[in-house]
Order: structure tokens, then C-alpha cells, then sequence
């Protein structure tokens, strides 16, 4: 069954942040990709590993059915402490095909904005030494680059996964429709 959705939210849009190995990257490098971005940060103690691990486990559930079809992507939202290297070790334990995100901070603001994620550095007890408190939430984004879902803390990797799932086919659903009217198209033009 599909589901009507009124009022999608507008998250999203363009971005430009630096990968794991300090390469820039776009928005437009994942079109054709369905992604599950989270933002978090590298020296968080609990939550997001949590989510990360949660991520990496819908991811999982994804890969089973469909194979790579959905990409994993983490954002730091402290680019003051997270540079590549961190962010590359720190996600090497998560998903193997996990993308590490960071950058500067007014790219992180730019791309936190898009996304209406929240964060702030809390107290300091000295500039090495602070947890960033943030929104804690999974987005999810179709092939073109559009925002489809969000998933909050309260949602288990099985219940995300089912989620995306759907959606995925139903997109699969879509193109397959696509392609068999233009194969019935193409077969009357061929006769003309």
C-alpha cells in the first residue's frame, strides 16, 4: 500500500563539505544514491554511537534485500574539533561503506541549516573538552537528491529499514511503470 503524504517537509538542498580523506564534496556526488545521513559528532560518548550503530544496522536490513542501494552518511556538526582524519577513524567503526562528512564551520552551518538540524557547543571546561548537544534525528533522500523521510531516536534500525523499504520499492515500482510505457510507446512509434 502506498501512503499520501501532505506537507512534506523542505530539508535539504545544496551542500559542499570535505570527506573522509579531505576530498570536497557536493550533494550532486550522491545524486543516484538513496542516502541515510545523520549529523553527529566523533567525541560523543553515548547517543551517537547509538545511532550510528542503528544506521549501520538499517543499512544492513537494505543491503539484504537490495544490495548497496542506500549509502550511509555521517556529518559532524563540531568542525572545529572533527578534521578528516578523525571523522575517517571514527566511522571506520561503523558501516564499511560509510561516508564521513565535515568542513568548515560556516559549511556545517550551511548544511545543518538545509537540514533544520540543531546543535551547540555546551560548557566548556576547556577549548579540547565539550559535548556538542544536537538534534538526533536519521533523514532520509531519494536518488535525486530530494528529502523523503526522517527517523527519530524513538525508531529502531528494523522499523527504519521497513520504512525505506517501502519507499524503495516503491520507486522501483514507479520506474517499472515508466519503462513498460515507454516499451508500449516505442513498439507504436516502430509500426508508424
Amino acid at each position: 500500500t502506498t501512503q499520501e503524504r501532505i506537507g512534506l517537509p523542505r530539508l535539504g538542498g545544496p551542500f559542499e563539505l570535505v570527506d573522509r580523506k579531505g576530498n570536497t564534496v557536493t550533494e550532486k556526488d550522491f545524486l543516484g544514491q538513496y542516502l541515510l545521513i545523520y549529523f553527529g559528532f566523533t567525541f560523543c560518548p553515548d547517543i551517537c554511537p547509538q545511532e550510528m550503530e542503528k544506521q549501520s544496522r538499517a543499512i544492513e536490513l537494505l543491503d539484504e534485500e537490495f544490495g548497496p542501494i542506500a549509502t550511509p552518511i555521517f556529518i559532524s556538526v563540531d568542525p572545529k574539533r572533527d578534521k578528516p582524519a578523525l571523522v575517517d577513524d571514527y566511522c571506520k567503526d561503523f558501516h564499511p561503506r560509510i561516508v564521513g562528512l565535515t568542513g568548515t564551520p560556516e559549511q556545517v552551518k550551511k548544511v545543518s541549516r538545509a537540514y533544520r538540524v540543531y546543535y551547540n557547543e555546551g560548557l566548556k571546561t576547556d577549548e579540547e573538552d565539550y559535548l556538542v548537544d544536537h538534534s538526533i534525528i536519521h533523514y532520509f533522500v531519494g536518488k535525486n537528491g530530494k528529502f523523503i523521510d526522517f527517523f527519530g531516536k524513538n525508531m529502531t534500525a528494523k522499523e527504519m529499514a521497513e520504512k525505506m523499504r517501502a519507499h524503495i520499492r516503491q520507486d522501483q515500482e514507479k520506474q517499472k511503470q515508466r519503462k513498460k510505457r515507454r516499451g508500449v510507446e516505442g513498439t507504436e512509434e516502430e509500426e508508424d
